[in-house]
C-alpha cells in the first residue's frame, strides 16, 4: 500500500470485473491495488492505516453459480477481510459470500449478476439498489470511506523523485533503457530526481526491431542530453539463446544476461551503483504477484538472484500502462515516445518461436517493418494499441515462380487494450490484410505464407511468448 495515499484494495475472486474496477477506481483519484485470494490470505494482516476500503469482486457470468451462488471461497477469506475493520463493498457472487459470511439471515439469496452489497465496520450487510456499479462505487469511495482523492499525476510525480533520492542517496544509477515507454519514462523520472548520477545503457542485444537502435541513440542522447552508453551485444545474446526452445527459459536466459552487462558497464563508474528498470503494474502481476506465473518478465521473474548492484529502483512498478504514458507527458517527452506501442525487453526473442538463429530473425524483422510501418502510412495507429509480426517457426510448401519452396510462416498480431490485462483483436479491412501479406510474402525472402491472429486476451497472452 502507499505510504501516503488513501488506499482501496480491489480482490478478485474471480472474473474480468475487477481490472475495470481497479482502473474506475484509480480514474477517480483514489488509489487502488489488485489482489487475488492467494496474496491476502500469504498477508499477515489486511490492516493499513492508509487503507479505507475494500472491494471484492466475483464471478458475474449467470452460468457459474445461477441457483445458489457457492462459490468456491478461499477458507478464511472473508474473516480475514472483515477483520480489516474497513467499509466492504462487494458485487456479484462476492455480495453473496459477504451477505452469508456476515450473518445475513436471508435464506433465499439468490444470485444476481447486478447484485452488490456493502458493509461498514459495525453494521450488518447490506444489499443496495440495483443501479450500476459505478453509481454506487464515487460515494462509496469518498463518502463512506472518506478518500481524500489525492492519486494524481502531478501527487505521482513529486512522490516518486522523493523516494528515488531516498533511496539513491548520493549513489551512482544505472537504467535500462530499451527505447520502449516505460524505460524511457524511468529515465526521465529518475533524471529530474538526481540528474547526472544517472547513466542510461543501451543494449543492443540484436533483437530490436528495424532501425531501432539507430533511433535510441539519436533521441535520448541528443535530444534529452541524458547520459547514455550503447553497448553492443548482440552475439552475446544471439549465442546464449540459440537453440532454446522453452519461452519461460528464453526469459529467463535474457533477463540475466542484462544484469551481467549492466553490471559490467556499471563496474567502469567506480564505486557502487542502484539498477532501474522500467516495471510497471502489469509487470508485477502476471510474473507471479497472485501466486501463479502467466509469463515471468525479463525485469520482474526474469531476473536472476544474485545482482551485483546496491539495489532496483523500479519507481513505476505500481502504474498501469496508460498512467505511465500520463506521467511521460507531463514530465515533457514528446508523443512520439510517449504514445509508442509497447516493445517488449527481450525484444524479438519472444517472437521468434522455437529456436532462434539469425536467418529467422532478419525475416522477422523485415516483415514486422513492412506490418509496422503498412498501419501508420493507412492510418490505422488510433485503432491499436499493440501490433507485429511473429516468426511462427513453421514451414510449409509453397510455390514461387512455378517452383516448390518450403518457406515460413507469419503471423500476424495486433490488438486494442486499456491496460495491457485483457486486449481484444483489431478488425483491419480485408483489403488491407491482402496488401500487407502481399508485401511481405514477395519483398521478404523465404516466407511462404501470412496468417492474422484473431485470439483476444485471455485466452491467450498478446504475445506469442
Amino acid at each position: 500500500m502507499r505510504a501516503h495515499h488513501d488506499t482501496i484494495l480491489t480482490i478478485d475472486l474471480g472474473g474480468e470485473l475487477a481490472r475495470l474496477i481497479v482502473h474506475k477506481i484509480r480514474d477517480l483519484n483514489v488509489y487502488c491495488e489488485l489482489l487475488t485470494p492467494h496474496r491476502v490470505m500469504t498477508r499477515e494482516c489486511l490492516t493499513d492505516e492508509t487503507l479505507k476500503g475494500i472491494v471484492v469482486t466475483g464471478r458475474i457470468d449467470s452460468s457459474v453459480c445461477a441457483e445458489t451462488a457457492t462459490d468456491c471461497t478461499t477458507p478464511g477469506l472473508w474473516e480475514k477481510i472483515l477483520f480489516a475493520n474497513v467499509p466492504v463493498f462487494a458485487i456479484g457472487t462476492a455480495a453473496v459470500e459477504m451477505l452469508r459470511a456476515s450473518g445475513f439471515d436471508d435464506e433465499n439469496l439468490f444470485f444476481d449478476v447486478e447484485l452488490v452489497a456493502m458493509k461498514k465496520p459495525g453494521e450488518e450487510a447490506v444489499i443496495l439498489e440495483p443501479f450500476s456499479i459505478g453509481d454506487h462505487l464515487e460515494p462509496f469511495l469518498y463518502d463512506v470511506c472518506g478518500c481524500k482523492g489525492d492519486w494524481t499525476v502531478e501527487a505521482f510525480i513529486e512522490e516518486a523523485v522523493a523516494n528515488v533520492r531516498k533511496q539513491v542517496g548520493d549513489k551512482h544509477v544505472v537504467c535500462g533503457l530499451s527505447g520502449g515507454v516505460d524505460s524511457s519514462v524511468v529515465a526521465k523520472l529518475i533524471y529530474e530526481a538526481i540528474g547526472d548520477q544517472l547513466t542510461c545503457i543501451f543494449v543492443d542485444h540484436g533483437f530490436m526491431r528495424k532501425d531501432e537502435p539507430e533511433m535510441i541513440r539519436e533521441m535520448f542522447a541528443d535530444t534529452f542530453k541524458i547520459r547514455l552508453v550503447a553497448v553492443n551485444a548482440s552475439d552475446r545474446f544471439i549465442g546464449r539463446v540459440e537453440g532454446v526452445l522453452d519461452p519461460e527459459q528464453k526469459r529467463k536466459i535474457i533477463g540475466e544476461e542484462f544484469i551481467r552487462v549492466f553490471e559490467e558497464e556499471a563496474s567502469k563508474f567506480g564505486g557502487s551503483a542502484y539498477l532501474a528498470q522500467g516495471t510497471i503494474y502489469p509487470d508485477v502481476i502476471e510474473s507471479g504477484g497472485g501466486g501463479e506465473v502467466v509469463k515471468s518478465h525479463h525485469n520482474v521473474g526474469g531476473l536472476p538472484e544474485n545482482i551485483d548492484f546496491v539495489g532496483i529502483v523500479e519507481p513505476l512498478n505500481v502504474l498501469f500502462k496508460e498512467e505511465v504514458r500520463a506521467v511521460g507527458r507531463a514530465l515533457g517527452l514528446p508523443s512520439s515516445l510517449v504514445d509508442r506501442q509497447p516493445f517488449p525487453g527481450p525484444g524479438l526473442a519472444i517472437r521468434c518461436l522455437g529456436g532462434i538463429t539469425r536467418e529467422k530473425l532478419e525475416i522477422l524483422r523485415e516483415a514486422d517493418a513492412i506490418f509496422t510501418r503498412a498501419i501508420v502510412e493507412h492510418g490505422f495507429t488510433d485503432q491499436v494499441s499493440q501490433y507485429f509480426a511473429v516468426m511462427t517457426g513453421l514451414q510449409s510448401v509453397g510455390v514461387e515462380e512455378g517452383i516448390r519452396t518450403y518457406d515460413y510462416t507469419i503471423a500476424l498480431r495486433a490488438v486494442k487494450t486499456d491496460d495491457f490485462m485483457v486486449a481484444r483483436p483489431v478488425e483491419f479491412p480485408w483489403s488491407f490484410l491482402q496488401y500487407v501479406t502481399n508485401r511481405i510474402t514477395s519483398e521478404v525472402p523465404h516466407v511462404s505464407r501470412v496468417v492474422y491472429e484473431l485470439t483476444g486476451k485471455p485466452p491467450a497472452t498478446i504475445e506469442w511468448e
